[in-house]
C-alpha cells in the first residue's frame, strides 16, 4: 500500500461537486475521484490503523477499501430517494470488535468545510442492557462521565444517541447519570476546520492527536459493554 502523502489540492472541491453529479458523470470522473479521494483515503486508513493499534487499542480493524473502512461515496437511494446520488463527504471508520456495526468505533468525516471526529458505539439489546447497568453502577458509571468530560469543552461537541424521554425501568428517574441512561446509542463527536496538514503527510499526526482523546471512552465501552480486557 502506498504511503500517505496528503490529499491533493483538488480533493475538497471534488467532494463538493459530487452531489451535483449523476451516474454518467461519476463514471467519466472515476479516475479523478480515485486519484484525489479514494487512493489517498486508502493510504490514510493504513496509516491511521497502524497508529490506532499502537496508541489506542491493539485490536482495531482498519480495512483500506470501500465498504471496509471507507464508506461508499454513493447514497443508497432505496432509503433516501430525495437525497443527491453522491455524498459530499468521505467517511473513514475504524472498529474494535465484532460485529463491525455494533463494535466500538472511531471515525473521521472529511467534508469540504470541516474534518469531523466521532467515537462511540451502537447498541443492540444485550449490549444496551450492559451499557445501562454499567452507567447506573456507582463503581463504573463515574468513569464514563470522567471519560467524556475532556471532550465536552471542545467547540461544536455533541453527544448523540439520547433517544428516550424517560429513564428506562428499573432505574430511578432522578439518577445522577439519567441523561446517559436515556441513550440507545452513544457517539461523542465534534467538527474542526480543515487544517493545512490535510494536504501532506502531517495529516496522520493531526488526526491521531484527536483520536487519542477518545481513548478513555473507547476503553470504557470496550471493557464495560464488550467485555474486552485492555492494558
Amino acid at each position: 500500500m502506498a504511503t500517505f502523502e496528503g490529499f491533493p489540492p483538488e480533493a475538497l472541491g471534488l467532494l463538493g461537486a459530487l452531489p451535483m453529479g449523476n451516474r454518467d458523470w461519476y463514471r467519466a470522473s472515476k479516475k479523478e475521484i480515485d486519484a484525489a479521494l479514494l487512493n489517498p483515503a486508502k493510504a490514510l486508513v493504513d496509516a491511521l490503523g497502524e497508529r490506532l493499534r499502537s496508541e489506542v487499542s491493539p485490536t482495531f480493524e482498519a480495512q483500506p477499501k470501500v465498504n471496509g473502512s471507507i464508506s461508499p461515496l454513493n447514497e443508497d437511494l432505496r432509503f433516501a430517494p430525495n437525497k443527491p446520488p453522491y455524498r459530499d463527504y468521505l467517511m473513514l471508520n475504524f472498529w474494535d470488535g465484532s460485529p463491525k456495526k455494533l463494535a466500538p468505533t472511531l471515525r473521521v468525516r472529511i467534508s469540504p468545510e470541516s474534518i469531523g471526529f466521532g467515537g462511540g458505539m451502537v447498541f443492540d439489546k444485550q449490549p444496551l442492557d450492559r451499557f445501562r447497568a454499567a452507567v447506573a453502577d456507582d463503581r463504573t458509571g463515574p468513569a464514563l462521565t470522567k471519560a467524556l468530560a475532556p471532550l465536552e469543552s471542545l467547540e461544536g461537541y455533541e453527544l448523540a444517541g439520547e433517544a428516550l424521554k424517560r429513564v428506562p425501568v428499573p432505574y430511578d428517574s432522578d439518577h445522577p447519570r439519567a441523561a446517559l441512561l436515556r441513550h440507545k446509542m452513544l457517539q461523542a463527536r465534534w467538527p474542526e476546520p480543515v487544517p493545512p496538514e490535510f494536504n501532506d503527510e502531517r495529516f496522520v499526526d493531526w488526526c491521531m492527536e484527536r483520536f487519542v482523546r477518545f481513548k478513555p471512552l473507547h476503553k470504557w465501552l470496550s471493557e464495560r459493554v464488550m467485555g474486552a480486557v485492555h492494558a
